[in-house]
């Protein structure tokens, strides 16, 4: 569409010249049309990035010409030579917005001098000495214009650049927080029964297969999370894909009750809330009992009692995660020893909710997480 505007608008212009008044030398007129061509050419998709040498053939082409006009002059530009100097503006503004430094710098200043030189086919006859310099001088002040608006439009274009390119960026660290989330949850709990696993496997091989059972389910839901995860990456690269929603509040029942199987049977849900919850929040909540959950696998005593709670505070919703070790509890079986960032992450997405997130020793012992939505 702009190739075909570009066209008309110099044909246009053209054929008005035409009517108005005689034909300039071909030396005048040719040259215009070449870089009028030229300058709607340089919109055309495949010939952007040649945009530096198209802009530097047509000023080599005006600026001879030119020259050659002066030696013996006819009649003066006109219309054409406006034409002319508009077209070569522009190239120089779409040079310096797209080409790189190395070829803009070159390119433009052919133009520039090009266009400096149209000055002297205003007049008839043209110039000499003092007024042709101060006229080539006026003239070339659209060209400064040219380069700073060219500049300014190359910063715009740098900056839409940039800001895409963090916000593919902080969908990626989020899309790396919800893998620590879901899927480190899951292969803890397959951890946990694997362990258990080989201890009841001469005992009681049935127990024993519930807990290989149990390793299948987490496993597969890990498999799903990471599925979930590329997919999101793949739509960050333009591909189409449909991410499932991620859960909450109607995904902690279940949540729970895999997790009092896992060997934590004292483990209570209660959710209070009042009205609806956002969506976001709810996702919140659900990724801080996820977290909290896993770092009770990870560092309470088995059989330790947890409690989890969602109801409303004075218009705030709030979610507190508990743990008490019971008298006598079990040892905990070995494990790994891990070092993660999940409660950090989650207290910085707490407060760009404009919540507030504390995690640290209750007053009856044992661990307690707590997040305040307003």
């Amino acid at each position: 569409m702009r190739f075909l505007a570009g066209g008309l608008v110099a044909a246009g212009a053209f054929a008005l010249a035409l009517a108005l008044r005689p034909l300039p030398s071909p030396l005048v007129v040719v040259p215009a049309m070449l870089t009028a061509a030229a300058m709607s050419l340089v919109w055309w998709p495949r010939a952007r990035p040649r945009t530096a040498a198209i802009t530097a053939g047509a000023g080599v082409l005006g600026a001879t010409c030119t020259l050659v006009w002066l030696a013996d002059p006819g009649v003066a530009g006109g219309p054409s030579t406006y034409v002319h100097t508009v077209a070569v503006l522009t190239l120089i503004t779409l040079t310096v917005r797209w080409a790189a430094v190395r070829q803009a710098v070159p390119a433009v200043g052919v133009a520039a001098i090009s266009e400096a030189l149209l000055a002297m086919q205003i007049t008839q006859p043209p110039p000499s000495g003092f007024d042709a310099v101060a006229l080539t001088l006026f003239w070339s002040v659209g060209t400064a214009g040219a380069v700073g608006l060219g500049a300014y439009l190359r910063a715009l274009d740098r900056r839409r650049v940039d800001a895409v390119r963090q916000a593919r960026r902080t969908q990626r660290v989020q899309l790396a927080r919800d893998l620590h989330d879901f899927v480190a949850h899951d292969v803890s709990a397959m951890v946990l029964q694997a362990q258990a696993a080989q201890i009841l496997l001469d005992r009681d091989p049935s127990e024993a297969a519930a807990a290989l059972r149990a390793i299948e389910e987490d496993g597969a839901r890990a498999l799903a999370s990471m599925d979930r995860t590329v997919r999101m990456l793949r739509e960050l690269e333009g591909e189409s894909a449909s991410a499932e929603p991620l859960p909450g509040l109607d995904g902690l029942p279940d949540l729970v009750r895999r997790f009092a199987d896992a060997g934590f049977p004292g483990t209570e849900l209660r959710i209070e809330p009042s009205g609806p919850v956002p969506r976001e929040v709810a996702t919140t909540i659900y990724r801080i009992v996820v977290e909290a959950l896993t770092n009770v696998r990870k560092h309470a005593p088995a059989g330790s009692s947890v409690a989890i709670q969602v109801t409303d505070e004075t218009r705030a919703v709030v979610v507190t995660v508990a743990d008490h070790a019971r008298d006598q509890a079990p040892p905990r079986l070995p494990s790994a020893e891990r070092t993660g960032v999940g409660l950090a992450g989650l207290a910085e997405r707490v407060q760009a909710l404009g919540g507030e997130f504390t995690s640290g020793r209750g007053a009856g012992g044992g661990w307690v997480v707590k997040a305040v939505f307003p």
